[in-house]
């Protein structure tokens, strides 16, 4: 456990020297600020529970993406480092536990100025209608649909980065990012996750537990996967999407496996 936190520090720590992490995640994070600001989504909720939760939204279309678009390199440049893997190897780790560390430590540097501006935001509306509901959404949002987003969006960068150069990996990622997250059902000519239980935007935590509006969640759809917003759906929702975080690292790890025995990365 010792040897994995200290991966986890290392990667967290490299990965805040790296000026493509803050380039991508930095003016995201600005633009769903702003947007909350300003957003009639937004600024139309009288609850400012409710405008807490619809930012969220805006946090987990954009800043996830953001994350995921500057992170996608990584597994490809720590296989490309001189050395990197037989001193990897050496370590009394596994592989899986290793790659686990590289996929934690730069989520954890790049989603700290997110969740920071998300808790400051519920903060300051929490003090100015003298209601601790919007703080309360802020960080049930942050927990259950933010940072498994992240986790999500992250671990399919690092796979599709492992499988495809990085400019078409990333191009791929944006495209399946906005089909699963924000393409309703009557927009999109072929079946979408959007505003399903599948779906890593988090509509139904945000909707059931952070005060989102209900629009986020079923999207307009109906069936099976589209069912109402209640705790036990967004339990299922939540347990999904994490699911879909250790499919896309399992397969990043198991895509990487060869070149770690040798094989050396074009």
């Amino acid at each position: 456990m010792t040897v994995f936190l200290c991966s986890v520090r290392y990667e967290a720590l490299m990965a805040a020297r790296r000026r493509t992490v803050w380039a991508a995640v930095l003016p995201l994070a600005a633009l769903s600020l702003l947007l909350a600001l300003t957003s009639p989504v937004v600024t139309a909720a009288a609850d400012p529970a409710t405008r807490v939760g619809a930012a969220a939204v805006l946090v987990n279309t954009f800043c996830a993406l953001g994350l995921a678009l500057a992170t996608t390199d990584l597994p490809r440049r720590g296989l490309r480092t001189r050395g990197m893997p037989e001193l990897l190897t050496a370590t009394p780790t596994g592989r899986l536990s290793r790659s686990t560390g590289a996929l934690l430590g730069p989520l954890l540097t790049a989603l700290a100025p997110i969740a920071a501006l998300l808790l400051v935001y519920g903060a300051v509306l929490a003090l100015a209608h003298a209601d601790a509901r919007p703080l309360a959404a802020a960080l049930t949002a942050l927990v259950t649909a933010v940072v498994p987003a992240a986790l999500a969006a992250t671990a399919l960068a690092g796979l599709l980065g492992l499988l495809m150069p990085v400019a078409a990996a990333r191009a791929v990622l944006v495209a399946v990012w906005l089909w699963a997250t924000q393409f309703p059902p009557r927009f999109s000519p072929l079946p979408t996750p959007t505003g399903t239980v599948l779906s890593p935007l988090g509509g139904y935590p945000l909707v059931a537990w952070a005060d989102a509006p209900s629009v986020w969640a079923a999207r307009d759809g109906a069936g099976p996967l589209r069912p109402d917003a209640t705790g036990t759906s967004a339990c299922l929702n939540l347990a999904l999407v994490l699911l879909t975080a250790v499919v896309c690292h399992v397969l990043g790890h198991l895509a990487a496996r060869p070149r770690r025995h040798g094989e050396r990365p074009r």
